[in-house]
This record gives structure tokens, sequence and C-alpha cells, in this order.
């Protein structure tokens, strides 16, 4: 079993459904079957306090938190217990901001800003050359 957790502020306008189903299916094509994600749609002041509290300054577009890490070995969980991954929080705002200068939708940015925090959770990083290395399997708009 695969759960999405999408906490996303009133005001903000997502499609859920869409992110939710993105997101399952991802990780289905990343062989994963039980996880938990939380992914948290927030605004300019919270993704930047939120950037601060791990030593980085101003604002950007997603942040990942991940549970655990994969090079450390498994964890192992009572059966039928799903493995939290992580909290995924993205800036809706630089969503909006990149929709419109990219002629994209915000629901597409959300997507692209959350496939993103989902590559850190599973262990994939810039440092590793995460944008070269990485093959996207054919669910990317």
């Amino acid at each position: 079993m695969i759960m999405i957790n999408l906490f996303v502020n009133s005001r903000y306008l997502v499609d859920r459904k869409l992110l939710r189903e993105r997101a399952e299916k991802f990780l289905a094509a990343h062989q994963i079957e039980a996880a938990i994600v939380d992914i948290h749609i927030v605004g300019t002041r919270k993704i930047k306090a939120l950037n601060e509290q791990i030593g980085h300054q101003g604002v950007t577009d997603v942040l990942s938190f991940p549970q655990y890490d994969p090079g450390e070995g498994d964890f192992t969980l009572p059966p039928g217990v799903p493995r939290h991954l992580g909290d995924i929080a993205i800036n809706f705002n630089e969503a909006v901001k990149q929709a419109r200068k990219k002629g994209k939708l915000v629901d597409e940015m959300l997507w692209f800003y959350a496939e993103h925090g989902l590559l850190h959770l599973l262990g994939f990083h810039h440092d590793d050359g995460m944008e070269a290395d990485y093959v996207k399997p054919e669910l990317h708009w």
C-alpha cells in the first residue's frame, strides 16, 4: 500500500488527486510497494523558515526530509506497516511563478517539484549527479 498524505492550505488551489496519483505511480515504477509520503504545499514564509532550520538561507522551491538513509540498511518494521519515506515541502508561490515563466499549469510545476522531492527521498542526490544519471520512468510530463 502506498499512501500519499497531502497537507494543503485551503487558499492554495491544488489538484490533490493528480498529485496523489502521480506520486503513487512514480513510487510503484521504482518498485516501492508499501510507503507513506507526506507532501506539504506551503507559502514563502514557511519554506524560508524550513530552509533556515536546515542551515540554508532564503527561499527555495522544494525541500525533502527523508526519514531514513537507504545506504544504512533496512529498518525492520512489523508486517503490513509501510515505511514512512519522509516529507516534502513545496513552495506554492514559486510553483506559480515558474508556471507562468515556463507556460505550464501550476499543478504541473507542483508535480515537477514533488517528483524532485521523491527522488531525494529515494536516495538520489545532487552531489551524486542526480540530474545527469537519473533516467525518469515514462511518467514525467
